[in-house]
């Protein structure tokens, strides 16, 4: 990667670098009634510079804000790079936020125009349209659109508008690229709103350069490497991994048809490296533990011994130690039986895997390294533009998050709160002087120290690690203090566990509600032969409490005694988004949810 950064200091003029000095190489692989159509990234400029081109013809300025309402597809990231290289400001929103969701962030960021996805999408706007008096239209990116409602147009005539808009001012849209600044607003994203409304962190191209440009080097990604998109890009982690990160590198992106079918895609597609947050990894693991308990007895042991030899090489390349030869042969044949095989899942080509936005239990991370990929924590934040600290390719210690990226301090406070200073930072939330007030604390030196709401430390070597959330912390009864969110983790690398939340401040144990992966507890009740009506009526049967009793208690076996869970109970549905129970990043609410559960948490003592 050779940039000038004095030239290319905004990510509108690192796009249409790409453009213009890459136009015939592939950006984009997405699929189109079943197969998979490349895009060119000639092509995604031809498309994004329309997009422009068309809100300019439509009244559109410089600054004004514009919406997205999408799952990550194709077209999420045609609309940013046409919204970001007007100099206006993307103002994402999550496809999951139910219609009030939707309302407040659209009138919290003062948009004034709106891309939705489908016809679902488009019926939460229909629904609130009225209350938005700054929207004046709203475009609608699948082929769908109902004729008979004004100021409403699909994205294909939407294009068309900028087209024309185009010929006749042929020179605008590159002349607003060259005259972006580094210190331009260009986009919100709003946190993840787990201790009220999301607030809209700003972002500026210097904030996202910062972050961006040292994710190549760290973990090795060339122009030559393979992503598959599916996170939401409405969350920076996604869109700075999938999206900004390539602006940088050039290497082509595939976009999953959905969250859904993202093991399928993946598996077709064949990334070389992939992001994710701990929920997702947490599921493949759980998906390769029960193969392995479904395999014969004779399969059990040679994955054992593969795993065996796996975490031996592991050990040595972490180690910087060179592998015998004979340790050689025997990596060579783990890989052919067992390790390939794993892989295989991921479509067969991956490196490694980037994963954050939560904590991450070192079992997986152990385990993914054991098979031969490489698996790098981060931490970061809305707030930070993606990234704090990461681990790196060799420079990795499994349970930290990893050492400061480049340009950035860290400080840990006297409560143990995790501070930082640098670029990345956000230079507070949009409309919200309150809350960035309390964000931002002037460092005495004209700057500003970020407060994270992370409780952790740092150690001799400068790797970060992390205890907790600075408000999650439970101090029970006899004084204990208790880091929920590794207990949450370890207990959720079982199969049957899909969300886990520990309860028990100011009390004299520590107790867990839990939610039950329907894939894998169904299939046990398969297995064992038990007849129930719904998934409700399944987490009642005696087989299934006594099955998590008993993974409780082996998971208990890992934690000190004033951490194990002495009580549990089991949800009947999953934490669902429309009663605020979770965020969109499937964050537990931890207030909400006890409030809705206070009868069960309260029958446990």
């Amino acid at each position: 990667m050779n940039i000038d950064f004095k030239k290319y200091n905004t990510l509108s003029k690192l796009f249409w670098r790409q453009v213009t000095d890459f136009s015939d190489q592939i950006s984009i692989w997405g699929k189109k009634d079943g197969l998979w159509k490349s895009i060119t990234w000639g092509e995604y400029g031809n498309t994004a510079r329309d997009i422009g081109n068309g809100l300019l013809a439509s009244g559109i300025k410089k600054g004004d804000k514009v919406s997205i309402l999408s799952q990550t597809r194709t077209e999420w990231v045609y609309c940013d790079m046409g919204i970001m290289s007007i100099g206006c400001v993307t103002a994402p929103i999550y496809h999951s936020n139910t219609n009030e969701q939707v309302f407040y962030i659209a009138d919290q960021s003062n948009s004034v125009f709106a891309f939705v996805e489908n016809q679902e999408q488009l019926d939460k706007m229909l629904a609130i349209w009225d209350r938005l008096p700054n929207i004046n239209q709203i475009v609608v990116m699948d082929h769908y659109h109902p004729t008979d409602l004004p100021n409403v147009c699909s994205l294909d005539d939407f294009i068309k508008l900028g087209q024309d808009y185009g010929k006749k001012h042929p020179d605008q849209f590159e002349d607003a690229i060259t005259a972006s600044q580094p210190d331009d607003l260009i986009s919100f994203t709003y946190t993840s709103g787990t201790t009220g409304n999301p607030k809209a962190g700003m972002y500026t191209s210097r904030n996202i350069i910062s972050c961006a440009r040292v994710l190549p080097k760290a973990i090795s990604v060339t122009r030559d490497d393979f992503y598959v998109c599916f996170l939401p890009m409405a969350h920076i982690a996604e869109r700075l991994v999938g999206h900004f990160i390539r602006l940088f590198t050039g290497h082509p992106a595939a976009f999953a048809e959905s969250i859904e079918d993202m093991p399928q895609n993946i598996r077709q597609t064949g990334p070389t490296v992939v992001f994710g947050t701990p929920r997702v990894w947490e599921k493949f693991y759980a998906k390769i533990m029960t193969g392995i308990s479904d395999a014969t007895w004779s399969q059990q042991k040679i994955y054992h011994w593969a795993i065996g030899v796996g975490k031996i090489i592991s050990d040595k390349k972490i180690a910087c130690e060179s592998l015998s030869i004979w340790l050689r042969v025997k990596g060579w044949v783990a890989h052919l039986l067992v390790l390939e095989k794993i892989k295989d899942i991921f479509g067969g080509n991956i490196r490694c895997m980037l994963t954050g936005a939560a904590p991450i239990s070192k079992e997986i991370i152990h385990f993914f390294n054991w098979v031969g990929v490489d698996v790098y924590e981060a931490f970061g934040m809305t707030e930070t533009s993606g990234i704090i600290t990461m681990n790196s390719t060799g420079k990795t210690k499994i349970g930290s998050v990893g050492l400061p990226i480049r340009g950035t301090e860290i400080k840990i406070m006297e409560d143990g709160e995790i501070c930082c200073r640098g670029e990345q930072n956000i230079q507070g939330y949009y409309k919200n002087e309150e809350a960035t007030n309390e964000l931002l604390k002037p460092d005495g030196e004209g700057g500003f120290w970020l407060h994270t709401g992370d409780v952790g430390h740092v150690d001799e070597d400068g790797y970060l690690f992390i205890t907790d959330r600075k408000k999650d912390i439970i101090i029970t009864a006899g004084g204990k203090n208790v880091a929920p969110q590794n207990i949450e983790n370890l207990m959720k690398t079982s199969p049957y566990i899909s969300q886990a939340m520990v309860h028990g401040d100011k009390k004299p144990y520590l107790t867990m509600l839990v939610t039950l992966d329907e894939d894998e507890i169904t299939k046990f009740a398969r297995d064992q032969k038990i007849l129930y009506q719904d998934l409700g009526d399944l987490t009642k049967k005696e087989e299934v409490i006594d099955l998590l009793n008993h993974v409780i208690k082996e998971k208990n076996k890992e934690l000190a005694s004033y951490e194990s869970i002495k009580k549990f109970r089991i949800l009947e549905k999953e934490l669902d988004q429309d009663k605020d129970e979770v965020t969109p990043t499937l964050k537990v609410k931890r207030k909400v949810v006890a409030v809705n559960y206070q009868h069960l948490l309260n029958g446990m003592y």
